[in-house]
């Protein structure tokens, strides 16, 4: 059993890049500038007992004084000047003590931590999945992902599935983190981060200092919104694939845009679906494809709407060829993209994962990131968005998130050191490669996500940890010779809540998927918050799509789930067609793609 506690999972670190570089704090350096301190009782080494198969520590003891503990892993972890977990996550005292509440949650896994069979470290590793032959869920081992490629787990994963398994590169695909450029942690990182935790994160507000955040959210659009939906009527990317010929998947034959994907079924053909568009009785929605496996976070298509993607499936991620139904397996593990000219994908988690479009038109049973259609930009962290400019760059956004996979309504714990990253790329003819980083302060915002065109940023905003609605900015880059000098000034605040928008490729729109609310009793239309109707809705999980006019704010909700029933990830094509996925909690691994028109009937 274990001999002393260890409490010390981050599940919200599911999906960082959590690690540090040269400016973080060295740990010998603080333990050095530490020699002056009290000493407080060191822990007993958690060690492998006399009796066991010998096993490297989990975590070693670390002595260090409270407050020069705490300095050491909070630098560590990206609190200051360093860039390491902050790089996608608000290091704020709600999101630090958030993480500790999870990580005593989460220790019941290691119930002991010198398994002496293989059925023991089995079980161990399975405490890791979320249910029977699941897939390993970084969320159960919150900062155990920063120590996932060390000893101690690399010895469990021997003992229980034999030296050079194929179960170890598994595991670190799914759960090693950081997942980004900053540098893994080594044993002596995890030690003193472990320990923060495992004492309860002593001096957490001496060495977290919060900045309050913006009171609520005012509604406030200025006139360059206007302007930049009427210059996007020409010069956005449904204008320029229009008058560049690309063809539309389903729309041959078809006499207008509104008369595309005629061949699938409406929603009113099924009995689990025939409400869904009562929202927008004069919209059309059209069934594009079923499928029996779970997805993993948000689902992106090309912009000709043929190929859809998302985290999940047998070969770790999935691309669905809708012009035949066809499921391609790929080696990758989720957050897809694609840009805007119908000329490139991404995939993270792919060795190599940026790629031409051209490798999906080849028509492969599978995808495995070595393709020579395919390169590495390790710069772009996760979380990603996609733009391009029309005769110049392609442009990636990553930043500080909140993960949004499909489980209710996303917190914003975004926190005023929080930034967005913009990576200009360029095409060689052979291979994707970046442009220095562009950090740009983005206080309070994240989740942020780039327009098709690359102009504007869309980031949900924070107000005591939740959303209190979107921030709109202008992009203004100016080439200096090898990067971009680049200004964001606010053009736009939204007083409405949601997660994972999408902008339209004329820019007059973003759609976004939000769960049903106890507040939302009286815009929905019920007579109060008890109506057992409204109560079915709130209580079983229920999420609908949006769509918001960005030139006046004006939401409007364009599906009417039944209860349990989650539409999300809405995105658009370049016509003007909305896909989103549906998921159903009566049917599990049941999930739905799904059209809407609803932004073509308001045009």
């Amino acid at each position: 059993m274990k001999s002393t506690p260890t409490y010390l999972t981050l599940a919200a670190l599911a999906l960082a890049a959590c690690g540090g570089d040269d400016a973080a704090t060295p740990i010998d350096a603080a333990t050095d500038a530490s020699a002056d301190a009290a000493e407080v009782d060191a822990p007993p080494p958690i060690d492998a007992g006399p009796d066991a198969r010998p096993f490297p520590a989990f975590r070693n003891p670390v002595t260090l004084a409270d407050l020069p503990l705490a300095q050491a892993a909070s630098a560590r972890l990206g609190v200051g000047t360093s860039k390491a977990c902050d790089q996608c996550h608000a290091l704020t005292r709600d999101t630090l003590t958030r993480w500790l509440t999870e990580t005593r949650a989460g220790d019941a896994c290691l119930t002991t931590l010198t398994p002496g069979s293989a059925t023991e470290a089995r079980a161990i590793l399975d405490c890791f999945r979320p249910g029977g032959g699941e897939p390993y869920d970084p969320r159960r081992l919150g900062v155990y992902t920063t120590g996932a490629g060390l000893a101690w787990f690399t010895a469990v994963l021997e003992l229980g599935y034999g030296a050079g398994s194929t179960e170890q590169p598994t595991w670190i695909t799914r759960v090693q983190m950081p997942r980004g450029p900053q540098p893994l942690l080594t044993q002596d990182d995890f030690d003193v981060v472990a320990e923060w935790f495992a004492r309860g994160l002593p001096e957490l507000d001496a060495v977290v200092n919060d900045i309050p955040p913006p009171d609520g959210c005012t509604q406030d659009i200025q006139p360059a919104v206007a302007t930049h939906v009427a210059a996007m009527q020409t010069a956005g990317w449904r204008a320029l694939n229009h008058d560049d010929g690309l063809l539309m998947f389903g729309c041959a034959g078809a006499p207008n845009t509104l008369g595309c994907l005629a061949t699938f079924p409406l929603s009113t053909a099924y009995a689990w679906s025939s409400g869904w568009g009562a929202a927008a009785p004069a919209s059309t929605l059209r069934i594009l494809k079923q499928y029996d496996h779970r997805s993993s976070f948000w689902t992106r298509s090309s912009a000709d709407g043929r190929y859809v993607a998302a985290g999940g499936g047998p070969g770790g991620s999935t691309f669905i060829d809708l012009t035949t139904g066809r499921e391609i397996p790929a080696s990758a593990s989720y957050d897809p993209g694609f840009f805007p000219d119908n000329s490139g994908f991404v995939m993270q988690g792919g060795s190599r994962p940026w790629c031409r479009q051209s490798l999906l038109n080849s028509n492969p049973t599978q995808i495995s990131f070595t393709e020579p259609e395919c390169s590495s930009v390790a710069v772009v962290g996760l979380y990603q968005h996609l733009g391009a400019v029309r005769g110049g760059d392609y442009w990636a956004v990553a930043g500080q998130f909140v993960s949004d996979n499909g489980g209710g309504e996303p917190g914003a714990s975004f926190g005023a050191s929080g930034h967005s990253d913009l990576t200009p790329m360029v095409w060689s003819g052979t291979a994707y490669s970046a442009r220095a980083e562009v950090s740009i302060a983005t206080p309070y915002e994240g989740d942020t996500i780039i327009s098709p065109s690359a102009k504007l940023l869309l980031s949900r905003t924070s107000f005591n940890s939740a959303q209190s609605g979107f921030t709109l900015r202008r992009v203004d880059a100016t080439f200096n010779g090898s990067s971009y000098d680049v200004q964001v000034p606010i053009i736009g605040r939204y007083c409405v809540q949601g997660g994972k928008p999408a902008f339209s490729y004329d820019e007059r729109w973003i759609v976004y998927h939000h769960w049903v609310q106890a507040a939302d009793w009286s815009w929905m239309g019920y007579a109060s918050a008890t109506d057992p109707a409204f109560q079915a809705l709130l209580t079983q999980g229920t999420a609908n799509i949006f769509l918001l006019d960005i030139t006046t704010g004006v939401p409007r909700r364009i599906t009417a789930m039944n209860p349990g029933q989650a539409a999300l990830f809405p995105h658009f094509r370049s016509d003007g067609w909305i896909y989103f996925v549906v998921k159903d909690d009566a049917t599990p691994n049941h999930e739905v793609v799904v059209a809407s028109d609803a932004a073509l009937r308001l045009e």
